[in-house]
């Protein structure tokens, strides 16, 4: 009879193990999307505001400005798209122990801005 006990828990160890890595994959395709979808809005985020430069008939120093901020959209689109989870986990890591504070502001700021969109923006 304890033996049989002892075969339950280890059928049921089991099977909560199968649910939890069956669980992980699904976490992690859905992640692998939301990054595609993120990539993909960054580069069009970039198209939009050279294009919007350019039918504005924008002066040269605010096309540059325009194209360098399409530069840096583009760059952290290149960055999602080559690097892991576990790779940016590492980046964060080394930033955060190099640079503490400026990670603080940086976490602050987000934070802020985050909490905005989410608002709507609005101060009610």
């Amino acid at each position: 009879m304890a033996e049989n006990g002892h075969k339950n828990v280890d059928e049921l160890r089991e099977e909560a193990n199968r649910e939890l890595r069956e669980f992980g994959r699904e976490v992690r395709s859905k992640a692998d999307e939301a990054k595609k979808e993120v990539v993909a809005r960054l580069f069009d985020a970039a198209d939009t505001i050279r294009r919007e430069a350019r039918e504005a008939n924008a002066s040269k120093d605010a096309e540059q400005a325009a194209d360098n901020v399409a530069k840096g959209l583009e760059k952290a689109a290149h960055y999602l798209k080559r690097r892991s989870y576990e790779d940016m986990g590492d980046d964060v890591e080394r930033v955060v122990k190099r640079r503490p504070m400026r990670a603080l502001g940086i976490a602050l700021v987000t934070g802020i801005v985050i909490g905005m969109i989410l608002r709507g923006g609005s101060r009610d």
